[in-house]
């Protein structure tokens, strides 16, 4: 059996790969929606534009592929740092559902989406912003 390296042609490939994943589970519609939703629900504790600050709540751009608790210069809660999720289109609308039952002691207000396709808008919203 050949070992092979990942050389930066072959992860550059992963990386598409998994931008086309996302962009084949969200229409633009889900993102206008999400964009809607997260100006609405969200943007009172959170910036998703690129170098934006962070507010009550952590800057969302760039968000998929982090890991739950790292955005340097942002006072996470220990959950928070312990779950150590990578953020993608599932885990975060698990979060958006009901944040304290998927990190309990997460220092998030937020009571929760209860509408799934709301819920998958802003995933897809904040999957666009990269």
């Amino acid at each position: 059996m050949h070992k092979r390296k990942m050389g930066p042609l072959s992860g550059l490939l992963v990386l598409l790969a998994a931008q086309s994943a996302l962009a084949a589970d969200c229409a633009p519609e889900q993102v206008q929606k999400g964009e809607a939703l997260f100006g609405s629900d969200c943007s009172v504790c959170h910036s998703a534009k690129q170098g934006g600050p962070a507010m009550m709540g952590p800057n969302l751009h760039g968000l998929y592929g982090r890991k739950s608790g790292s955005l340097a210069g942002f006072s996470y809660s220990q959950a928070m740092k312990a779950k150590a999720v990578e953020w993608q289109l599932d885990s975060l609308e698990q979060f958006i559902a009901q944040p304290q039952s998927f990190v309990a002691g997460t220092y998030m207000p937020y009571a929760g989406m209860a509408d799934a396709d709301g819920r998958r808008a802003v995933g897809c919203f904040l999957g666009a912003q990269k």
